[in-house]
C-alpha cells in the first residue's frame, strides 16, 4: 500500500523532469517538517517510485522548491539523487508573490494544518493581498472598537481594516470552510507575530495546536517568548506554567470547565444572562427540583 498524500497532480503539457537534488534550494520561512512523516515517505520511496511531482522554479542553473517539501526531504532520507519535478519559468507568474500563493494554497487546504501554521499561511496570505491591493492605511475611531476587537488587534486600526477586507474576499461558504472569518483572521495574524525563530522552535510541540496558549505566548516580548519557550522544551505543561517557572512563583491553579464557564457568565449583561437562563431552562427547573426533594 502507498501512502504518499499531496494535492498535486501532473498535466499534460507541464514540464515534468527528474531533477538532482544537489540543484534544488529551500527558501527560509517555510513551515517545519514532521520528521516521523519524512521517514514514513522515505521508507516509501525506497519500494514503491514517487507518484506525485513536487513543484520547482527554475532560476539560472539551479532550482527552488515551491512545494512538496516532505517529498523532497523523504528522497534525501531515502538517499535518493533525483526526484520528480513540475519546473516552471519566473514568466509563469504574474510577481513572486504568486510563487509564494502556490505554497499557501497547498498547505493551508490540507487539514493537517496547526494552529500555527494556519497562522503564518494567514499572515503571508495577507501578504500577497496587500502587494496586490496596496497596504491599509490607518484610520479610524479607536473608541468605536468593541471588547473582541480591543482582545485580538495587534496595530489597532491597521489590522482591523486589514482583517475585514482580506476575509471579504473570500465567499461565505469559503470562510467556513476554512475558518477565516473577520475575527478568526484577527486571531491569526496575532499570532503569526510570534515570530519565524520562534515558530521553528515550537512548530513540533504541543502548542502549535493550541490557539489559546499561542495567543499567550504571543502577548510577550520576543526575549519573554523566547525564555517560555526554553522552558516548554524542558517540559513545562503549559504557558502559564513556564511564566511561574520563569518568575520562581506558584504555577496558577487549573479552573474546572464549570469554573471557566462561571467566570464568563458572570461577565455577561443582564440581557444575555436571560437568553443563557432561557436556553437552559429545563435543567435549571430540574436543579431546582431536585433541590426541594
Amino acid at each position: 500500500m502507498t501512502i504518499e498524500l499531496t494535492t498535486g497532480a501532473e498535466r499534460p503539457g507541464e514540464d515534468i523532469r527528474d531533477i538532482a537534488l544537489s540543484l534544488i534550494d529551500v527558501p527560509e520561512g517555510r513551515r517545519a517538517l514532521d520528521p516521523d512523516w519524512v521517514a514514513t515517505l522515505a521508507a516509501e520511496f525506497k519500494i514503491a517510485p514517487q507518484r506525485t511531482a513536487i513543484d520547482l522554479l527554475q532560476v539560472g542553473e539551479r532550482y527552488q522548491l515551491v512545494t512538496g517539501g516532505h517529498r523532497f526531504a523523504a528522497k534525501v532520507l531515502a538517499e535518493h539523487v533525483s526526484i520528480r519535478a513540475v519546473i516552471w519559468q519566473a514568466r509563469d507568474f504574474a510577481h513572486h508573490a504568486q510563487i509564494k500563493l502556490v505554497e499557501i494554497a497547498e498547505n493551508f487546504m490540507r487539514r493537517e494544518l496547526s494552529v500555527l501554521d494556519r497562522a503564518f499561511d494567514v499572515a503571508a496570505w495577507r501578504d500577497v493581498y496587500e502587494t496586490v491591493q496596496g497596504a491599509v492605511k490607518r484610520g479610524g475611531d479607536r473608541r468605536s472598537k468593541s471588547k473582541l476587537q480591543l482582545a485580538t488587534l495587534i496595530d489597532d486600526d491597521t489590522l482591523r481594516m486589514v482583517s475585514e477586507q482580506f476575509a471579504t474576499t473570500f465567499t461565505v461558504e469559503a470562510q467556513r470552510a476554512l475558518g477565516l472569518s473577520r475575527d478568526a483572521v484577527f486571531r491569526l495574524l496575532k499570532i503569526a507575530r510570534i515570530g519565524e525563530g520562534n515558530r521553528q522552535r515550537i512548530s513540533l510541540l504541543p502548542i502549535a495546536n493550541n490557539q489559546s496558549e499561542l495567543l499567550a505566548l504571543q502577548g510577550h516580548p520576543a526575549p519573554r517568548q523566547s525564555a517560555i519557550i526554553d522552558r516548554l522544551l524542558d517540559g513545562a505543561a503549559s504557558v502559564a506554567d513556564a511564566i511561574a517557572i520563569i518568575d520562581d512563583k506558584p504555577p496558577m491553579p487549573v479552573m474546572a470547565k464549570w469554573e471557566k464557564v462561571s467566570e464568563t457568565f458572570s461577565r455577561l449583561p443582564a440581557s444575555d444572562q436571560a437568553n443563557f437562563f432561557s436556553l437552559h431552562e429545563d435543567a435549571i427547573l430540574q436543579w431546582v427540583a431536585s433541590r426541594k426533594g
